[in-house]
């Protein structure tokens, strides 16, 4: 059986740095994808992620309006700083894991 790997959003302003993030989480076996705010919205209306992670650099009324968009339909990571690929990792594993009740 072919375990399909967690599809994750990342949502922020430097689509740059959204890459590099989503290319870290891509060599360790997500699917991740980088998107900015505005395009954010129009995604999470029709289509589900297993998170959504925002960046530190938006707003809290640009967070708010994700959470808004989400409704609690699927976890949300939201970044307080820049963290290093390990810290990005655990923090992704862990919030995954309370999302899934392991």
């Amino acid at each position: 059986m072919t375990i399909k790997p967690a599809r994750l959003l990342c949502v922020g302003r430097e689509i740059n740095l959204l890459r590099i993030r989503c290319e870290v989480l891509t060599e360790f076996g997500y699917e991740a994808q980088a998107i900015s705010l505005i395009e954010a919205e129009d995604l999470l209306r029709r289509d589900t992620f297993d998170l959504v992670i925002l960046s530190a650099s938006l707003s809290e009324q640009e967070k708010d309006r994700i959470f808004e968009v989400i409704g609690g339909r699927m976890p949300i990571l939201q970044l307080s700083t820049m963290l290093l690929p390990t810290g990005l990792l655990r923090e992704v594993e862990n919030r995954l894991a309370r999302w899934r009740g392991v």
